[in-house]
């Protein structure tokens, strides 16, 4: 996780983050570095939450074993990235899409959480989704509440930073990115005009200690986090 994170850090570096809030869009940043990292199949502190599953990988854990499929996918959070084979409607008239993997045989049924979103996707059209797993699929696997990947993490990240922003001094953070926040927040105020793209070029050790911060000081119980759903 240190070794993530300071990865992270340093690709940060020749930005220019720090003119007000320098906890504050250090963090921002941050988060946004592991979200690209994850949308690039890195290793992201996100992705250890949200699997990247394709149509055929699910399609043979479906018939590999269904009790194993539906204890590793029920409510979990997936990325995938396919193209939709079809278009249908269920007996209730919702749109959901169909999409094949390497042969007609694999296939995926994905249900949108804004069922109006079905009008824009034809046979053929790509897609990246953020969506539920669910258990008790009859003939083949289902995901629901589907939504495009780039909202998903706009609404993350907007969600995240408004609750940093409402944190106050001796505030107990609720999860990993307000712990991170809150370390960064206090190396800040024991080291005035650290935080600064400069003097972290000039004076590499200030990097060490800010990774000391972020890591050693946050309990082990806060870096336990749950990505919200869709």
């Amino acid at each position: 996780m240190k070794n993530l994170i300071a990865i992270s850090i340093l690709t940060l570096i020749g930005f220019n983050a720090f003119a007000n809030d320098n906890a504050k869009k250090f963090t921002e940043l941050l988060i946004n570095e592991d979200i690209a990292v994850f949308r690039t199949n890195g290793e992201s502190i996100i992705g250890e939450k949200i699997p990247i599953v394709s149509v055929s990988d699910l399609s043979k854990e479906f018939s590999n074993d269904l009790t194993k499929y539906d204890k590793t996918y029920d409510q979990q959070l997936v990325n995938i990235i396919t193209e939709a084979s079809e278009v249908k409607t269920d007996l209730n008239g919702n749109p959901y899409i169909v999409a094949n993997g390497d042969n007609q045989s694999e296939l995926v049924s994905i249900e949108l959480k804004n069922k109006d979103d079905a009008v824009n996707i034809k046979k053929g059209s790509k897609l990246d989704l953020i969506c539920l797993g669910t258990k008790n699929n009859v003939k083949f696997p289902v995901l629901k509440d589907c939504v495009a990947t780039d909202s998903y993490f706009q609404k993350f990240l907007e969600t995240t930073m408004n609750n940093i922003s409402q944190l106050k001094d001796g505030d107990v953070p609720k999860d990993f990115f307000e712990a991170i926040y809150l370390s960064f927040n206090e190396f800040d105020i024991k080291n005035p005009n650290q935080l600064d793209e400069k003097k972290f070029e000039d004076n590499p050790d200030d990097m060490s200690e800010i990774i000391e911060t972020v890591t050693d000081n946050i309990k082990e119980e806060d870096k336990q986090f749950t990505m919200p759903n869709p």
